[in-house]
């Protein structure tokens, strides 16, 4: 078992699928809130997007609704790592880039693309530690989707094996992917005709890969290097700052440790909770203004009690106060 982050670009099509009179609970349930949702680059714990998935199905009494939802998920829907994927020469290169790519939307598992001779399997090689059985059930959905539609060559997949039990009414499943599924399987694996991985796409273009590869990577290296306790607290802290909720208490349930352990974890890292939090303040704080938020929208994000708070600690900060440094941005 896995423990990482989850983009909430992929708690978007559950939000979306919900009711709208069942909001407010998912929300209570999830331990989300809205600015987490609209925020596109939040992460959310495994055990939020297990959450969200049980509440969904739980609500809708619908088992298999991540069904429902690949159909009526738009292209682009997962952003750099869909649109790469769909600019690729092959079924087989854009699997590859998926694989490759896959931690930008969810680190908490381990995707491969595995050779097996006459086959090849989309396989899920380490599981994370909250298991959300639908989501994978979409991923499969969405790749045989998207696969439908864009490979030259008729596209069917060999088998889907979950390992999750079996719902009331398997059949819809095996209905929806024209293909064998099998609950309670060895693994969670996606199967395919080897010979289709050469298939050309219709979507391929070859001067929009290399620019989409090198934004993916460039993301893909920044979120590696935040992908340690610093890169979970700071991520913690911008969704807490907007949510007037980053005290270190709250700070510390969020990312799963307790105050005491985090404080220990800081000193060791020669840092602090107040002068990451301070850190953190001033990114957002550049970030938002260079958006055009006035100050006292600002003021309230980051948190602080009044707009002069504010100025004083971003003159303390910068040298500069809030209006004198929008003045210069408007001017680079």
């Amino acid at each position: 078992m896995r423990r990482g982050t989850i983009s909430v670009a992929l708690l978007h099509p559950v939000w979306e699928a919900l009711p709208k009179e069942a909001r407010r609970d998912f929300l209570g349930a999830t331990d989300l809130d809205p600015s987490t949702l609209a925020d596109r680059d939040a992460r959310v714990s495994p055990a939020q997007l297990c959450v969200a998935w049980s509440e969904l199905v739980r609500v809708t009494r619908t088992p298999a609704i991540a069904l429902a939802i690949a159909d009526a998920t738009p292209v682009g829907a997962f952003g750099v790592v869909e649109y790469l994927c769909r600019s690729q020469q092959t079924l087989g290169d854009a699997l590859r880039q998926w694989v490759r790519f896959l931690n930008l939307l969810d680190d908490a598992v381990v995707v491969g693309l595995v050779d097996e001779g006459a086959h090849a399997s989309v396989r899920v090689l380490a599981e994370s530690e909250a298991p959300a059985p639908a989501s994978h059930e979409l991923c499969f959905a969405l790749i045989v989707v998207q696969a439908r539609e864009i490979s030259r060559t008729p596209f069917a997949a060999v088998s889907v094996d979950l390992i999750h039990p079996a719902p009331t009414d398997p059949a819809i499943y095996e209905r929806w992917f024209d293909a064998p599924v099998r609950f309670g399987a060895k693994h969670t694996q996606l199967v395919l005709d080897r010979a289709l991985l050469d298939s050309p796409l219709t979507t391929a273009d070859p001067s929009l890969t290399p620019v989409l590869e090198g934004h993916a990577a460039a993301r893909q290296a920044a979120f590696e290097d935040e992908s340690n306790l610093l890169g979970e607290l700071r991520r913690a802290m911008r969704v807490g700052l907007q949510n007037d909720d980053a005290g270190i208490d709250a700070i510390a349930r969020r990312i799963g440790v307790t105050p005491r352990s985090l404080q220990r974890k800081l000193k060791e890292d020669g840092t602090s909770f107040s002068g990451l939090r301070e850190e953190v303040r001033r990114e957002l704080a550049d970030r938002y203004l260079g958006q055009g938020l006035s100050i006292s929208e600002v003021s309230f994000l980051l948190g602080f009690s009044e707009p002069s708070a504010f100025f004083r600690a971003f003159k303390r900060w910068t040298g500069r106060t809030p209006t004198e440094h929008r003045a210069r941005l408007a001017t680079t």
